[in-house]
């Protein structure tokens, strides 16, 4: 058979076709035997076959139809989930293992390879339709995989072309460029399958200096053993310096060497013949020469493209294996707002264990209605970075709102609560230049991770409208825009729902289990750990203590109580004049209030003006200019906005999400008003009788002292102390005491705070009312 020849057909298939023409060839005629017709009763025959033709065409043209019975079913099907041939396959009938293949190959690449297969192996059933594992080839970001260790490769190669692996089809996935010896594994699959513009070859430059011999026996060896690529082309692609030759003989195409052509055209065998690999140019073969040589027998871009070409279910090539030595999880909490800060500390969390390379599985929990939607896309092209070296899990409990849904939606699995919220209105309001600026990047995350890009949009940006799409053949359910579907390379085979899903305000937990968006739904943590087999605590990666400290102030139960004691304080210093210790108080919780919000994310620069303007004219209200109440109500109202921005990320809320936000913002200001509202009975109840706070003011005289004082007070005649000096007894806030001789008369400042002690002089005298100020000479 010739290089190429019916090289998209499986192996089995092939085999069966032969059987059935060797059956025909040995005289398996349906008629023979028997004798011959007579020619009446042949035409018989003949009219019932044409009209059984006739009536077979009109049953078709009927069901393939979009107004005839079969569209009546297809839709009935569709509306249903019907999926039958889906089903069967997810039933296990075609098993199908995906196993990541890290590059470069080294250190124990190859054996923690061979671990996880001889896992699957002894998972497979005894019978059955022979097992398809795929192994899927990523190199590191921005490389090709270069720098494999020879003996490692090598080594995994030979288990892949080996009798172990002989009851099950092997398939090489290249969906990227891969060079180096990394080369010699792609070549002992059974199947190899590419991305069109993805590079294979180029394998010698991981060796340094010349090849030796006993690599190039290496790769002959494995070409010969699986025979996918011819070995004169496998020994090019490992050796620029070599030739490689296309050559037309009488028995079919070949490849040769220089020696093999020289033998060739020595017996005079050689009709034709070209340079396939020129001496010095980079061996390298495009996806789309390997399919078109023959040597791959699919292209495909993504997962999705993938499953179509193994005719499976694309859900089956999701499956995660636990590897031989177990997952070593690492858990990163993502909880409340999303902002650059604890952007930066998850990032430099992963950064720092994965230089030490001493986790394989990131377990992200979610918590939040997002925030800042370019933080939030960067965090989710980190995760979808890490490469198949870290498999990485989002578990969301309640909600992943907002730019919250692109982070869950990033990883490569996504486990749900049924009730938990994916998308819809989140924290901030998304405008249309920030979401057409992270378009492309959801778009590149999703196709990376093997995913249609238009859900996962859809769920951030409203204006994103999904349809269903079923496959007419196989049953297979796909979530697209209007603009994804036009893209298909098979849209014909696709049958697209007239009316849009709804997602714009979001889907539950089970409904994205349901559209192929969450692997499943779990009940709990302790669910998701059974389901990915994690043994002991999975104990969340933690800041240091002063980013913890923050997260436990920002608390909205927290915050409030340090409002609550802060306008505590603050009225007991208003009323007791003098920085002492409830001034302190007051000003370390308003400190502590907006440094955990600033550090939050929720509050800035303008939240923390405001409120310090507020209390510069409450102030100004008691103290300068008392009585106006502009500088009071403004003040007053400057404290509450500050408080309610603080509390939260938007201004004014547009969106269901903010506006059930927006109460706790004002449960921020009831408790500083409810902190006012207690020092101030406090203070009229119990300060004066309180040890050390009674000497903060006056014990108010007992009931019968008040009215007999108020009746003197009244009938007192005060005109003779104008112009007298005086010492205030007490200090005056404005109104107080001060002695003026023998006499102690409550008098009033002109506005001016005078504290004890201060050397008056009787300004004014309005009935029962003195009116001092500061002597001129004090």
């Amino acid at each position: 058979m010739e290089w190429g020849e019916e090289t998209d057909m499986p192996r089995e298939d092939r085999q069966n076709r032969n059987h059935w023409k060797r059956g025909r060839a040995a005289g398996g005629s349906p008629v023979q035997g028997r004798p011959a017709q007579a020619p009446r009763e042949f035409l018989l025959r003949a009219g019932l076959i044409a009209i059984g033709v006739w009536l077979a065409c009109v049953a078709i043209g009927n069901w393939t139809s979009p107004g005839g019975l079969g569209g009546w079913a297809r839709q009935a099907a569709a509306a249903q989930d019907v999926a039958p041939v889906a089903a069967d396959k997810a039933a296990g009938q075609f098993p199908v293992v995906r196993f990541d293949i890290p590059l470069p190959i080294d250190g124990l690449v190859d054996k923690q390879i061979q671990g996880q297969v001889e896992q699957a192996l002894r998972k497979l059933p005894k019978e059955g339709p022979r097992s398809t594992f795929v192994f899927e080839f990523r190199p590191k970001a921005n490389t090709a995989g270069e720098g494999n260790d020879y003996f490692r490769a090598q080594s995994l190669a030979r288990y892949l072309s080996g009798e172990r692996l002989a009851g099950v089809r092997t398939v090489a996935w290249v969906p990227v460029s891969v060079k180096g010896h990394a080369v010699l594994p792609v070549l002992a699959c059974e199947q190899i399958i590419m991305q069109k513009d993805a590079e294979l070859g180029a394998a010698g430059t991981d060796e340094r200096g010349t090849i030796d011999a006993l690599v190039r026996r290496g790769y002959a060896e494995i070409a010969d053993r699986r025979k996918t690529v011819p070995t004169p082309v496998a020994l090019g692609l490992l050796d620029k310096d070599l030739a490689v030759y296309k050559v037309r003989t009488p028995d079919g195409l070949r490849y040769e060497l220089p020696d093999g052509l020289a033998a060739l055209r020595q017996e005079g065998k050689v009709t034709s013949e070209e340079t396939f690999f020129q001496p010095g140019d980079p061996h390298v073969l495009s996806g789309a020469q390997m399919r078109e040589l023959g040597f791959a027998t699919h292209l495909a871009d993504d997962r999705r493209s993938l499953a179509a070409a193994l005719e499976v279910p694309a859900a089956m090539l999701q499956q995660e294996l636990v590897p031989e030595g177990g997952w070593r999880p690492l858990r990163i909490d993502l909880n409340g707002p999303v902002h650059k800060k604890i952007v930066n500390f998850l990032l430099r969390t992963i950064d720092d264990h994965e230089r030490r390379d001493d986790f394989n599985l990131l377990f992200v929990y979610i918590q939040s209605a997002g925030g800042d939607l370019d933080q939030s896309r960067r965090l989710a092209e980190r995760l979808s970075s890490l490469g198949p070296k870290v498999h990485t899990v989002a578990y969301v409990g309640t909600s992943a709102r907002g730019d919250a849904a692109l982070i869950a939606t990033s990883c490569d699995e996504l486990l749900v609560t049924p009730d938990a919220m994916l998308g819809g209105p989140g924290e901030t309001a998304l405008v249309g230049d920030e979401l057409d600026h992270v378009r492309d990047a959801v778009a590149s995350i999703a196709r990376s991770s093997g995913r249609d890009w238009s859900l996962p949009l859809a769920l951030v940006d409203s204006r994103v409208q999904v349809f269903r799409a079923t496959r007419a053949l196989g049953g297979d359910v796909r979530y697209l825009s209007a603009e994804e579907y036009d893209a298909l390379p098979d849209r014909e085979q696709w049958n697209r729902d007239n009316s849009p899903l709804p997602t714009s305000a979001g889907i539950t937990g089970q409904t994205a289990e349901e559209w192929g968006l969450a692997r499943t739904t779990v009940q709990n943590l302790d669910d998701a750990k059974s389901l990915l087999q994690i043994e002991g605590e999975l104990t969340a990666a933690r800041p240091n203590w002063a980013l913890a400290f923050i997260e436990w102030l920002a608390d909205p139960r927290i915050a409030g109580i340090l409002l609550f004691i802060g306008w505590f304080a603050l009225m007991i210093e208003v009323s007791s004049p003098g920085v002492s210790a409830p001034g302190f108080i007051a000003a370390l919780c308003f400190l502590l209030y907006f440094w955990s919000q600033f550090l939050h994310g929720t509050a800035g620069w303008l939240e923390i003006l405001l409120f310090v303007g507020g209390i510069v004219c409450l102030a100004v209200e008691l103290f300068v200019l008392p009585g106006m109440g502009v500088f009071g109500i403004g003040g007053g109202l400057m404290i509450v906005v500050s408080i309610v921005l603080a509390s939260q990320t938007f201004v004014v809320p547009t969106n269901s999400y903010q506006l059930r936000q927006f109460p706790v913002s004002l449960m921020m200001v009831a408790a500083g008003m409810a902190g006012g509202l207690a020092a101030i009975f406090a203070i009229r109840r119990f300060l004066p009788d309180t040890p050390y706070f009674n000497r903060m003011m006056l014990k108010p005289p007992p009931a019968e002292e008040r009215e007999a004082l108020s009746r003197r007070e009244a009938l007192a005649v005060m005109d003779h102390l104008h112009g007298k000096r005086g010492v205030s007894t007490t200090p005056l806030v404005p109104a107080g005491k001060a002695q003026f001789g023998d006499e102690l008369v409550d008098v009033r400042s002109d506005g001016e705070f005078l504290p004890k002690g201060t050397p008056l002089v009787v300004a004014d005298i309005a009935g029962n009312i003195v009116v001092v100020r500061r002597a001129p000479d004090a």
